[in-house]
């Protein structure tokens, strides 16, 4: 029989290992691309108001979030809605899409298929402190940061879309 652990890579849950902050977030990377034979990536979000990313597409992936808590309003495509926890919202590639959250909190599954623009995060994140939430940076970063924000965005294939 066949004795799983948390540590084994076939059972994964949030830790300090798994996890970083971004940008008022908290990631843990359950699954990733080598763990998947390079077809997705699975990561834990537990997301705070206020940290959410602008309008945007990915040339490459499709996202999927499965709400597990709080309540998000989604905009992907012409579509908005309210997702709450126990809905799927699917944002597949080359269509705009937002979201914003209604809750002060709220948990999700965010599924990336295929795999490659999770490196984002962990390019532009902080090794994770807690699995709590951070604060939200306060301020604009520096110019120099932002630029290479930018620049890295479009070398995986994200498009910001602020007319959407």
């Amino acid at each position: 029989m066949l004795t799983q652990t948390v540590q084994s890579g076939l059972l994964k849950r949030p830790s300090l290992e798994n996890s970083l902050w971004y940008n008022g977030h908290t990631f843990s990377f359950l699954i990733n691309a080598e763990q998947s034979g390079n077809a997705f990536v699975l990561i834990y979000c537990y997301y705070k108001k206020g940290g959410e990313p602008p309008a945007h597409y990915h040339k490459n992936e499709d996202e999927t979030f499965y709400v597990l808590e709080g309540e998000v309003q989604f905009r992907i495509g012409e579509e908005n809605f309210i997702a709450h926890a126990g809905d799927v919202a699917f944002a597949p590639k080359e269509v705009p899409h937002h979201f914003s959250l209604v809750s002060e909190t709220a948990k999700a599954l965010l599924l990336i298929t295929p795999p490659g623009f999770e490196t984002f995060f962990e390019e532009f994140g902080v090794p994770a402190q807690s699995l709590e939430l951070p604060p939200i940076p306060e301020g604009e970063p520096p110019a120099v940061f932002i630029n290479k924000m930018i620049a890295r965005a479009e070398e995986l294939g994200l498009v910001w879309t602020p007319e959407y």
